[in-house]
């Protein structure tokens, strides 16, 4: 991982406003988290947000709250998603009935496989399905899986930690199921250090999430609640960032050009950003493989960054593990790192392309 660089317009935005903060005493609950809020909704076209501490915290509220008001006593995860998900998840004290198994073409669960799971529950009405958009992609199916999902009385959350910024035939992720939340933790695209933004189309569960996140000190509107509000300080600074969101992912997409140039030119597989009516925000550039031996077809490539996840939780997690990396694209990613990237695409199938004629 590179040092993360953020916007200039950022960092001259926050710096004219910070000081405000501090002369008027309003360090929580203020104007700047409104802000927040009303950002994620003009730009995802969500009916509501919340600016929360964090993507996680985001998770452990909807949950909390659908299991208490909305009769939700079960979950299910697809299995390529990050541990602490699953984590989220258990601490919510929602059992947790399985994994959905993800497909090796874009490792995200596929309609067919959501629809056999559901298949399997005796009492779906009581479950929440939290699937999350892998690498910035849109789960290509999630039209199809929200409207199962209704259909089965499921409650659809997404894990919108990837994809800020991401949509699918111009919809955003978040606002597909009954909430979504982003993260704007360090690495993310949007990369703000810590924090979350909760969106939905639901009025009645905003309200209570309302009530949960920014539990009142003085009158007990909810039977449950935590203190999980954005401080005023990170408010500014996310404001300052999400307000350059498209800057940012039009940026990683001028780099994202150079590395399908590459791909197209030496033969290699990758999932492609801008595909079937989908606009990634980039936040992973995925290379495939569909090797016998995806270890041996990826081991020059050494100028790679972690994979989405280097583990996975259903019965396919070493398939999905072994047949992809990622390569290095954040904002203002120098061109002494990706030319070297080139490079190895560039020789590392040519390396591969002599092995195969010798061998015949």
């Amino acid at each position: 991982m590179g040092m993360i660089k953020l916007p200039k317009k950022s960092i001259d935005f926050f710096n004219n406003n910070y000081l405000e903060i501090f002369e008027s005493g309003n360090l929580a609950e203020g104007d700047w988290n409104k802000k927040v809020a009303a950002w994620a909704c003009t730009y995802t076209a969500a009916q509501d947000a919340l600016a929360v501490n964090s993507n996680g915290s985001g998770v452990f509220a909807i949950l909390n709250i659908l299991k208490k008001y909305r009769g939700k006593n079960k979950v299910f995860l697809q299995s390529n998603t990050m541990y602490g998900v699953r984590t989220m998840a258990a601490s919510s004290g929602l059992e947790l009935c399985g994994y959905v198994d993800c497909s090796l073409d874009y490792l995200m669960p596929t309609y067919a496989q959501v629809e056999e799971f559901i298949g399997t529950l005796d009492k779906p009405n009581e479950c929440v399905f939290l699937i999350t958009h892998i690498g910035g992609w849109v789960n290509p199916d999630i039209e199809k899986i929200a409207q199962l999902c209704k259909d089965k009385g499921v409650a659809l959350v997404e894990d919108c930690a990837h994809s800020l910024g991401s949509t699918l035939n111009e919809k955003h992720t978040g606002t597909f199921g009954d909430a979504g939340v982003y993260s704007l933790y360090a690495t993310k695209t949007i990369p703000v250090g810590e924090g979350g933004i909760i969106v939905t189309q639901d009025k009645d569960l905003y309200q209570m999430l309302e009530k949960y996140v920014m539990y009142d000190r003085f009158e007990q509107k909810l039977d449950i609640g935590v203190n999980l509000r954005m401080s005023e300080i990170n408010a500014l600074l996310s404001y300052s960032v999400i307000q350059e969101t498209e800057a940012i992912i039009q940026n990683k997409y001028q780099i994202a050009d150079k590395y399908i140039k590459a791909c197209e030119e030496y033969n290699w597989s990758y999932i492609n950003p801008a595909s079937g009516n989908q606009r990634s925000n980039l936040y992973k550039f995925i290379l495939l493989s569909n090797s016998d031996k995806p270890e041996e077809e990826f081991s020059q490539i050494t100028k790679r960054t972690s994979p989405v996840y280097d583990y996975a939780l259903g019965s396919d997690h070493q398939e999905l593990v072994r047949r992809h990396i990622c390569l290095p694209i954040w904002y203002l990613l120098e061109d002494e790192i990706v030319d070297p990237v080139l490079s190895e695409l560039q020789r590392q199938k040519l390396f591969l392309s002599y092995e195969y004629f010798i061998y015949l």
